[in-house]
């Protein structure tokens, strides 16, 4: 799937950002949870689906405070916070650096800087997306490459296989993850990824430019609202090493 491609979408299917609230999910989006499959060196590698997430039929609500005691859906507790959710980042056009790797081959790897969310599926002990993507004239390096690219839930990285060609993306089913990341203190909350060209509404009424891989910020810290900028990781790390080290 290269472009847009809304065939597969439910009916009214959108997510509409409420002004310092939470995502309103409509059109009856399939809601899942995923969590990371790591090594033995803790680096991810494989997202497992652990199944669907019971919804109300219809619409429902999915926090973006980081507070309920609901997760992943909204209880309101945004309105007794005074939760600020102001969405900074820009999402109707791509914008910001764009890093490019070639190398040995026509296997073209870009990211773009600004949706990246350090997931990081992109690095190995051994080996990173670059440097597999500057020797992918051997088929092995270049399919494990790709598979990166594939599995970075922000859609940060991309590929393609002509300067100007179009981007080669994964077929991915119309939904929305609730993630699990894996720390080494640890599993954490991860973001929200969407997935399938789910159409998205900014609280001021700006549709997003259609992504088939995009990641929402659920933490409500992100400095680059609503995406996720990995902040989440940051402050569920350090809660996680507080509370190894002192009991609590």
């Amino acid at each position: 799937m290269t472009e847009a491609d809304n065939s597969k979408l439910p009916p009214e299917a959108e997510i509409i950002i409420v002004r310092n609230g939470p995502y309103r999910v409509v059109g009856g989006v399939p809601l899942r949870k995923l969590t990371q499959v790591c090594t033995e060196f803790g680096e991810p590698v494989e997202w497992q689906d652990l199944g669907p997430v019971e919804t109300p039929p219809g619409r429902y609500l999915l926090c973006r405070c980081g507070v309920s005691k609901s997760k992943p859906f909204c209880d309101g507790s945004h309105t007794s916070t005074n939760f600020i959710g102001t969405e900074t980042a820009v999402t109707d056009r791509t914008s910001g650096r764009i890093v490019e790797y070639t190398g040995d081959s026509n296997l073209i790897v870009r990211k773009q800087v600004n949706l990246c969310m350090a997931s990081g599926f992109c690095y190995l002990k051994d080996t990173s997306v670059d440097e597999l993507t500057r020797k992918a004239k051997d088929p092995v390096k270049q399919a494990r490459a790709i598979k990166m690219v594939e599995d970075c839930p922000s859609g940060s990285l991309m590929y393609r296989f002509e300067p100007a060609g179009a981007d080669v993306e994964p077929e991915l089913p119309v939904q929305i993850a609730e993630t699990i990341e894996i720390t080494s203190y640890g599993p954490i909350e991860g973001p929200l990824w969407v997935m399938g060209y789910i159409p998205i509404t900014r609280s001021d009424g700006v549709p997003f430019i259609a992504r088939n891989r995009v990641t929402l910020c659920r933490c409500g810290s992100s400095a680059n609202k609503p995406l996720c900028d990995g902040t989440h990781r940051f402050l569920q790390e350090r809660k996680l090493r507080l509370s190894q080290k002192f009991g609590k």
